[in-house]
């Protein structure tokens, strides 16, 4: 029970307090979060920086209608000037895109002139208050609690920012009146700590069920995007994927191939072994296909037995042919089915654009005449490199 005790546990409570205060959010939802605190920070901080000057503006009116001297407006006109400063800044930002990659720098940098600015004008009310040079030494603090409250209110999604402005802008202030001031002084200090605690409670709880949200909604996208059976991606989600290759500019589209798989026989495996067979066969396929795809493709699931793979950076169709012959011979190995020993074979077809085609209709058009032509021709391209496999052996 010595002082290193003492340490390790005034260590551990203020870590304690510290992931309270700035809780770890899911990765997942860590770009949806950045988006929703871009999004509060661009509506709402010109306005509370409009309302600052505002406030202080007529604080200084107060101030010279009771004769105080020029001096003690130098800290107001300085913050007037900042919130000016801040809004010109501000302006001129909202009218370029940000990339996404700024976004946390432009938060974090919003965190440390908010908590910086209710900072300094805490200490800077909390001194005017203890010396007594203004007549109405309660106007500036309670003015300073009330905007303090605004701030935290607005900025509720950058938590850590949301309650440092509470604390760093009411209680030193606060603690001032009940340490300095009179009775009824005292009184209202005690009653700005406890409107501070209650907002701490409130800025907290509007996080918690934002995270909450956020969270909520990535499940649902994930559910709308994903194959319920073989969890790949489902037709819509590859097939934005594949949009997303196109919305480059025209001069930095990469080449990409889309293949098409069709499972051969599958019909017979569900009419023969039963449904939960087919679906067991599904699901080794589309385990099979995700682990032969390299790294920067995307393997998907349209629907029944139908799969569609999209092939990146595909130097010409040569490679392609490459990358769908060494997929196939990954995927036609033989598949154990409850005690079943069954051939896998698939019939595909591929194209590459741009020269199949320049927009996702016509390559996915040209990929599945390739695929038909294939089915119609008697045996695909799959049972060729399992006979291959099989006289190798």
């Amino acid at each position: 029970m010595g002082k290193p005790y003492l340490i390790a546990k005034i260590h551990f409570q203020a870590a304690r307090l510290w992931r309270w205060i700035a809780p770890p959010v899911p990765q997942s939802i860590i770009g949806p979060l950045h988006s929703a605190q871009l999004q509060n920070v661009r509506t709402q901080v010109p306005m509370l920086l409009a309302v600052a000057a505002l406030n202080t503006c007529i604080v200084m009116a107060v101030c010279w209608s009771n004769g105080l001297p020029l001096a003690n407006y130098a800290w107001m006109s300085g913050l007037i000037l900042y919130c000016f400063a801040r809004l010109t800044v501000w302006r001129r930002l909202l009218q370029k895109p940000i990339p996404l990659e700024k976004v946390p720098l432009i938060i974090k940098a919003n965190v440390g002139l908010s908590v910086g600015m209710m900072g300094f004008l805490g200490i800077a009310a909390s001194v005017t208050y203890v010396a007594g040079t203004f007549a109405y030494e309660t106007l500036i603090p309670v003015s300073l609690a009330f905007g303090a409250t605004a701030i935290a209110h607005c900025l509720y999604t950058l938590r850590p920012a949301a309650i440092g402005v509470l604390v760093i802008g009411i209680t030193p202030v606060a603690l001032s009146m009940i340490f300095a001031g009179e009775f009824n002084a005292k009184m209202l200090g005690v009653s700005m700590l406890s409107v501070e605690a209650l907002m701490i409670r409130f800025v907290a709880a509007q996080y918690d069920r934002l995270i909450e949200g956020l969270f909520l909604e990535q499940q649902i996208r994930e559910l709308a995007d994903t194959d319920p059976l073989t969890s790949l991606p489902n037709r819509r989600a590859i097939m934005a994927s594949i949009e997303a290759e196109l919305e480059c500019g025209a001069d930095q589209r990469p080449r990409f191939g889309i293949a098409l798989l069709d499972l051969d026989g599958f019909k017979q495996v569900n009419d023969s072994l039963g449904h939960h067979a087919g679906d067991l066969m599904l699901l080794g396929v589309g385990g099979r296909l995700a682990d032969a795809a390299e790294a920067q493709d995307s393997v998907g699931r349209l629907g029944g037995d139908e799969f569609i793979v999209l092939f990146r950076n595909v130097a010409d169709k040569a490679e392609l042919s490459a990358r769908t012959t060494s997929m196939l011979a990954a995927l036609c190995r033989p598949i154990d089915l409850d005690g079943n020993r069954l051939p896998v074979a698939a019939s595909l077809g591929y194209a590459l654009y741009p020269e199949d085609g320049e927009t996702v209709r016509e390559v996915m058009h040209v990929a599945d005449a390739a695929l038909y032509a294939e089915k119609r021709a008697g045996k695909s391209r799959a049972q060729a490199v399992a006979s291959n496999q099989q006289q190798a052996a």
